[in-house]
């Protein structure tokens, strides 16, 4: 490796490092956030303090089927070792977004990748805002973007092999099997609509020996007991689990607009064509390099692009074109596609004019400065007014003998930081019953408190932009 390498391998090294920090930061400094990382944090604190290893539980009477239990399993172990707070909650996303950047380093060769394009590629995942925030967020997400990864890599090396190598077609299996208790159909959709596109606009022999090589009779074998080992106890000890998670959460929340039977929140409802906004904002920085690769491959429609090159374009356009008409989405949906963007962001790199590298140069600049202040100063203090952690702490060090209760406010955040000791309340009438008892604690919405101080029963003792803590008159 010549000095000018040397010096370009540790310039990213450096770089790298220095985001992998600021994320270690912000996984440490911030509290759970309303609904969905909160969400997740509690179902792997119940899981793990209620030992519901087959299914993760919400509470001790309600399994949670939306989606299968990798994640939690890696959520609540990391809990259990590292110590009952967010970092041990969200290492695993870490770590599994750093798995991912290794994926791309095993099909280096294959993909024709040297070590300093490996490292822009992953710099790239890094500094993206949809890969900054799943690494180190306690969501399913990161899980699914490890096995879209490797299975990805795998089948690529697979193509380009002239003798398969028995350790890949294995891999491929085990990661696809891995796919199902990771978040189940959906994971197999992302893998296997680019590798359809990708045939799309290949040549049948192309297509023919591919399939030859992904056809492995061992492979096969051990992906089906993989996949039956989890599925069959779980509908056995919960029934009704397969017909509410593949037929509700993977047809009918992307078909019916507002599908009406979530059991664990609400569906999404969004323009048609919105994941192209969504991608737009999880690359952000790097939008200018895709749309310059837009403009000089045409997609889909060049047939002279080389094979590889149609291969990352698409695992990239794949999810986004599915999801284009789809209404029930959010924008991690994107994910599974910036693992090939980085690849092309790396590949075109050298092609850029001066002018546009020095460009994107000073771009990448502001954005880490802006990241670094965020991630130092702006998210921790904006954080907190998404979760519920300090009223709770408030809550608990000023008032240890009052009970808690909570009505018409994010409850996960809450149940989690109170080991879910917090108690529920359903409905408004409870809450003025509530209110004629004296010292009580509650925890409700900053949009509903007015009211239920209005008449003098109850006093704000704290408060942010979403929840106000109260208690009830004194006797």
């Amino acid at each position: 490796m010549s000095r000018t390498q040397t010096k370009a391998f540790l310039y990213f090294t450096a770089l790298i490092l220095f985001v992998i920090t600021l994320r270690i930061i912000l996984m440490t400094s911030i509290p759970l956030l309303d609904t969905t990382e909160a969400r997740y944090g509690e179902l792997a604190r119940v899981t793990a303090t209620g030992h519901y290893w087959l299914m993760p539980h919400m509470s001790a009477s309600q399994p949670f089927f939306a989606k299968p239990p990798l994640a939690t399993w890696f959520a609540a172990s990391s809990w259990l070792a590292f110590g009952h707070n967010e970092f041990a909650l969200r290492l695993p996303s870490l770590l599994l977004v750093l798995l991912s950047c290794l994926a791309l380093l095993y099909g280096a060769q294959s993909l024709k990748l040297t070590r300093q394009q490996w490292l822009l590629a992953s710099f790239v995942m890094l500094t993206a805002p949809i890969g900054f925030i799943s690494a180190g967020a306690v969501m399913t997400d990161a899980t699914q973007l490890a096995v879209v990864t490797w299975a990805m890599v795998l089948l690529w090396r697979l193509q380009t092999s002239a003798e398969p190598l028995k350790l890949d077609q294995y891999g491929l299996w085990v990661v696809l099997g891995i796919g199902a208790i990771a978040k189940g159909l959906a994971t197999w959709a992302l893998i296997g609509l680019p590798v359809l596109l990708f045939w799309a606009c290949s040549s049948r022999e192309v297509i023919y020996h591919h399939i030859k090589k992904i056809w492995f009779w061992p492979g096969i074998v051990l992906f089906i007991g993989i996949v039956l080992a989890w599925y069959i106890p779980a509908e056995i000890y919960y029934p009704g689990f397969l017909k509410y998670f593949i037929v509700g959460e993977h047809f009918q929340r992307f078909l019916e607009p507002g599908w009406k039977g979530d059991m664990y929140g609400m569906a999404h409802r969004q323009a048609i064509g919105m994941i192209w906004l969504y991608w737009a904002v999880s690359i952000a920085v790097w939008l200018p390099i895709f749309i310059y690769g837009i403009v000089k491959d045409k997609p889909l429609i060049n047939s002279k692009l080389e094979s590889q090159t149609k291969w990352l374009w698409a695992w990239i356009l794949a999810p986004l074109l599915f999801f284009t008409l789809s209404r029930n989405i959010i924008w991690t949906y994107t994910l599974t596609a910036l693992p090939a963007f980085g690849l092309l962001t790396a590949n075109f790199w050298p092609t850029l004019g001066r002018r546009f590298k020095r460009l994107m140069q000073v771009l990448i600049a502001a954005w880490l400065i802006l990241a670094t202040i965020a991630s130092l100063v702006w998210i921790p203090q904006q954080t907190e007014t998404r979760s519920a952690r300090k009223l709770v702490q408030d809550a608990q060090s000023k008032y240890p003998t009052l009970p808690l209760y909570a009505y018409s406010s994010d409850e996960f955040s809450l149940s989690y930081y109170t080991n879910g000791h917090v108690q529920i309340i359903d409905d408004y009438a409870a809450v003025k019953t509530l209110l004629q008892q004296p010292d009580k604690l509650l925890i409700t919405s900053a949009k509903l408190a007015p009211q239920l101080v209005a008449n003098g029963q109850a006093t704000i003792i704290g408060h942010n932009n979403y929840h106000v803590l109260l208690m009830t008159k004194h006797e």
